[in-house]
């Protein structure tokens, strides 16, 4: 599976950059197949700044030199992503925020059927994409059958690759932190002080049954990086830092007992609730 790398590798292209950020996406869903997503960004300006010099030189245009509130919260991008989402999918509201010295927005959108939805597993890469680093990518999309017990399920996009990475077999190697140096750990703790990335899908119901790895109640957990809480364990921090040209499956092995790290590895969620 490609889940987790690409969730790795667009939070290492985002090591271009330095300054911190946070995004939380929460996709809530009806018993009818309609529901809201919603999202929390919340970014350093510093981390601001160098987005608008990345895009600049990617774009071939100048820097503009005001600050104001669309730096971190424009409303006609906002309203533009609400396309890229899938059809149906509507711009409700936002509103900017400042927050523990950050700077950013909180928005809502809706949908009427989720299986209209086509939507980037990182919301990181929205990021990238702004700036001009980021390449086009498989999205998760959903299936949904209503009734009295509703059937919600979520296809993790898997790459060509998938069964190339299955087939291989591992001879004994060394640990796959050996390569990240004392000098790359300072960098990259400097780097990722104060980042977090959350996806969670909450079903308005009991959940009657499901396969997700980490569920709360009504809400299922399909990614959680806080990098404050795995940077305390130098062993974890150096297991993610070594882990952007391992397999999946070396990956999920050497992160998932860590605190501060989450995702769910199969390749198909299916939760049933009422």
């Amino acid at each position: 599976m490609k889940k987790i790398k690409l969730i790795t590798i667009g939070i290492f292209l985002l090591l271009f950059l330095s300054g911190c950020f946070q995004i939380e996406r929460v996709i809530h869903v009806n018993k009818n197949g309609s529901g809201t997503i919603e999202e929390t960004v919340l970014m350093s300006q510093e981390f601001i700044n160098q987005m608008k010099q990345m895009a600049a030189s990617f774009g071939g245009g100048e820097i503009e030199e005001k600050k104001d509130e669309s730096e971190y919260h424009n409303v006609e991008d906002l309203k533009k992503d609400a396309l890229k989402m899938g059809e149906g999918v509507k711009y409700v509201s936002s509103k900017s925020m400042e927050k523990d010295g950050k700077l950013g927005y909180y928005v809502i959108y809706s949908f009427d059927d989720i299986t209209t939805i086509r939507i980037d597993e990182n919301p990181a890469d929205n990021m990238m994409s702004s700036s001009g680093m980021g390449e086009d990518k498989e999205d998760m999309y959903f299936k949904f059958n209503k009734g009295k017990i509703s059937e919600l399920t979520i296809i993790f996009p898997q790459g060509d690759d998938r069964d190339e990475y299955e087939e291989v077999e591992y001879e004994e190697e060394p640990e796959s932190n050996s390569a990240v140096s004392d000098q790359d750990i300072k960098m990259m703790k400097a780097m990722y002080t104060g980042m977090k990335i959350s996806v969670k899908v909450i079903v308005d119901g009991k959940i009657v049954q499901t396969n997700a790895t980490h569920k709360d109640g009504n809400v299922i957990t399909l990614t959680e990086m806080d990098f404050d809480v795995i940077m305390e364990n130098e062993k974890a921090f150096k297991a993610l830092a070594g882990s952007k040209d391992s397999t999946d499956e070396e990956m999920k092995m050497s992160m998932q007992n860590y605190p501060g790290f989450k995702a769910d590895m199969n390749e198909e969620v299916v939760i049933k609730f009422k």
